[in-house]
């Protein structure tokens, strides 16, 4: 790791250390390659409890890698029998910045399996991606940052203090780093925080996050008889829950796209005039986002371009219907119980709390007579509106020009980072970026990070490192 004390600050120089750093992350590809499909390869799905010894070896896996480096570490389970948070740090740079670089190591459930051309966690390599599910979303971001802190401190240490703090339930909305963060501000205090969860705006085209969408995922359970019945006996007479659900989901949401819970867009804030005529440069057109959907149409509310759609507009989404007969062949049930799995995306000023209210108010209203309606809330993060006014954004779009030799775009992300609301409290120049393309497919079958963009992540991180450590703190 270098000299230490006075001896270390006079010998210590950071251009010959970022350079070394840089020869090392450029000889070392095919081992940092080999850690990421290790890192793949464990099935760590938060959502499903079969998978929690899964994600207990992928975050024990971390921490034998960082503390190999000489970070200290430790494991926390705030809430117990969670997936437990990672806090790995290295504070051997007296005076400089602290760099707190976040990410996480769940995933999404690799559903439906028999689309993806290989198995979801068995890393596949094919014209320079490797496939899997969460290599994109999270662990090759991720790994990025931890390769380059790993040829940092082959090359003489980092140039600044660095501290991981990782993540194993974000695709569940976080519930114990969001427990964990409001009760130690003073133990996870920083100067700089950097996301690594995030993508590039188009392909060559680099991103930095100005805002995030939150998050409202809800379970609408409709019931009726005691028991399933036999549609020819009491069809046209007994309820049905399954129709008196597609009445609810249809009523939500208009053909239009326009969501009609009452007050639903009331707190809405629109985005400043300079932000919508930044987006009208950037080279995303509609053809990009129907050939990455592969949709034969785009859809979203009228008065609204492509942009506002995924950035700066609430949205309403039905996820999943279970109920009934769902069996290849035939079977003549009226069920006795239906749910459907719903969320919204919500912006800059909604409120979570106040907006489940309301779609609680309004779902009994659609309902046809004869059942019973249940609105049960699984989970919520709000939206959030990051400054980029701070030393930290020049400091990382000079890091991106250097690794990957574009000028990154300042956009909002349509997606939620559920935690980023609580991280704010640390009052830390935030950066949320990260290396994924928009075609990567994130929780879908055949999920997929380009490998050119997992080795210029590494050096832009290497980059990064040295720009905010002579950025200073802010």
């Amino acid at each position: 790791m270098g000299a230490s004390g006075e001896d270390g600050a006079r010998l210590y120089n950071p251009r010959k250390v970022r350079q070394e750093a840089l020869e090392l992350a450029r000889e070392g590809r095919a081992r940092a390659e080999t850690e990421l499909f290790e890192l793949v390869g464990i099935p760590s799905v938060s959502a499903l409890a079969r998978h929690h010894d899964d994600c207990l070896r992928a975050a024990h896996w971390l921490f034998d890698r960082l503390t190999g480096l000489g970070m200290t570490a430790e494991l926390i389970d705030p809430l117990a029998g969670g997936c437990p948070i990672l806090i790995a740090e290295w504070l051997g740079r007296p005076g400089a910045p602290l760099l707190t670089i976040y990410g996480h190591y769940d995933v999404q459930p690799p559903d439906p399996l028999d689309e993806w051309v290989a198995p979801p966690f068995e890393p596949t390599v094919r014209d320079g991606f490797v496939y899997g599910r969460g290599s994109s979303d999270d662990k090759g971001q991720l790994m990025a940052s931890v390769v380059a802190v790993a040829h940092a401190f082959a090359a003489g240490g980092p140039p600044l203090n660095v501290r991981f703090l990782v993540e194993g339930e974000e695709e569940i909305t976080g519930p114990s780093l969001q427990a964990y963060v409001p009760r130690h501000l003073d133990r996870l205090a920083t100067d700089y925080l950097f996301i690594a969860d995030g993508a590039f705006a188009a392909p060559g085209l680099p991103a930095i996050t100005t805002a995030l969408r939150g998050l409202l995922y809800m379970e609408i359970e409709v019931a009726a008889a005691r028991a399933d019945l036999h549609s020819g006996v009491f069809g046209g007479v007994a309820p049905n829950p399954l129709q008196s659900l597609a009445h609810i989901l249809s009523g939500l949401k208009g053909p239009d796209g326009r969501i009609r819970v009452p007050g639903f867009y009331d707190d809405v804030a629109d985005p400043a005039p300079e932000e919508l005529e930044a987006w009208k440069r950037l080279p995303i057109t509609e053809r990009d986002l129907l050939e990455a959907t592969g949709s034969r149409a785009l859809e979203g509310e009228p008065g609204y371009d492509h942009h506002q759609r995924r950035w700066a507009r609430p949205t309403l989404e039905v996820h999943g219907i279970v109920g009934g007969f769902i069996e290849e062949g035939q079977k003549t049930v009226i069920p006795a119980r239906a749910k459907a799995k719903v969320s919204t995306r919500l912006v800059p000023n909604q409120d979570p709390e106040r907006i489940f209210s309301a779609i609680s108010a309004f779902v009994p209203t659609l309902a046809t007579p004869g059942v019973v309606v249940k609105v049960n809330l699984l989970s919520s993060g709000r939206p959030v509106l990051i400054d980029v006014g701070h030393p930290g954004i020049p400091a990382a779009t000079r890091a991106f020009e250097a690794g990957f030799g574009m000028t990154p775009a300042l956009i909002r992300e349509a997606a939620s980072i559920p935690v980023t609301a609580e991280l704010q409290a640390l009052n830390a120049a935030m950066i949320v970026s990260g290396f994924g393309l928009p075609d990567d497919g994130l929780h879908s079958p055949n999920e997929r990070f380009s490998l050119d963009q997992y080795h210029r992540g590494t050096e832009m991180m290497l980059h990064l490192m040295h720009e905010l450590a002579q950025a200073g703190r802010p």
